[in-house]
């Protein structure tokens, strides 16, 4: 330590390469070794002299070794945080966040639910449906609850995730239209979309544009479903593929100012 110790706590503060006196030296308690538990380096240090208890074990030793060698001077204290080996005297929430979580397990959908030009909501709609967890009639019927197991979007078929994405007439009719406007030729079923979407570049204007048309046909089939279930709402394929479009519209402007090359790519290619 060679700052002025003001602020440093002795037994809290890991300011030597021991880490917590507390927990270094095995002692609880408001106080201990005639050291009060808000006792800070510079309290300690009066005279030029570490005033501190005789040492009667081998850590206690070691402390004194080190403070020893180490004087304070005028300079402010300061905290640094390390991280894997790297300094630094600025905090950072996502490298703590990062280290303390385990590495995820690498999942091929990944870059097709979180991507840069997606919806938040749409985005985390896709995630939950990629993990099968909304509530489709098939899962709630699997929960042993009371419900008519047929779409409420066609009125024809049980429903379930790889009814809705895309089996169904109504939701098909979204999905092919704005994958053709990415100049795509669509699949069908949930895992040929699925194979389809990771097969292309997400980089590129139709792999961006295509993920966001897909999140949006799930955003707004799943949206008029639960319409038509809590509120008795029915609006048509049409209506709903107007409120699409729109939405892709305002999204892709809202990307200007961080890229306007890019979007006037995807504008391009979306009013084509």
């Amino acid at each position: 330590m060679d700052q002025n110790g003001h602020s440093t706590r002795f037994w809290s503060d890991n300011w030597s390469p021991y880490g917590s006196m507390r927990s270094y030296l095995n002692i609880s308690g408001d106080s201990a070794l005639g050291i009060s538990s808000e006792a800070t380096l510079a309290s300690l240090y009066r005279d030029n002299y570490w005033r501190l208890p005789p040492a009667r074990s081998e850590a206690l030793v070691n402390i004194h070794a080190l403070l020893i060698t180490t004087t304070l001077n005028d300079s402010e204290d300061f905290y640094e945080w390390e991280v894997d080996g790297r300094k630094s005297r600025k905090y950072s929430t996502g490298v703590v966040y990062g280290k303390l979580c385990d590495e995820g397990i690498s999942v091929p959908w990944f870059y097709s639910v979180w991507n840069k030009g997606g919806i938040p909501r749409h985005s985390f709609l896709a995630w939950l449906f990629v993990l099968n967890r909304c509530p489709t009639k098939d899962r709630i019927l699997g929960w042993g609850l009371q419900t008519s197991p047929t779409c409420l979007l066609c009125n024809q078929v049980a429903e379930s995730r790889r009814h809705l994405f895309f089996d169904c007439n109504f939701s098909w009719n979204l999905w092919r239209s704005a994958a053709r406007r990415c100049g795509i030729q669509p699949e069908r079923t949930w895992d040929r979309v699925m194979a389809q979407l990771q097969s292309t570049n997400r980089r590129s204007t139709t792999g961006i544009l295509l993920r966001i048309c897909w999140q949006a046909c799930i955003y707004w089939a799943w949206t008029e479903r639960n319409g038509r279930l809590h509120r008795q709402l029915f609006r048509s394929t049409d209506a709903i593929s107007r409120l699409l479009e729109r939405q892709v519209k305002d999204r892709i402007s809202s990307l200007r100012d961080s890229n306007p090359g890019a979007t006037s790519r995807l504008m391009q290619q979306w009013l084509a």
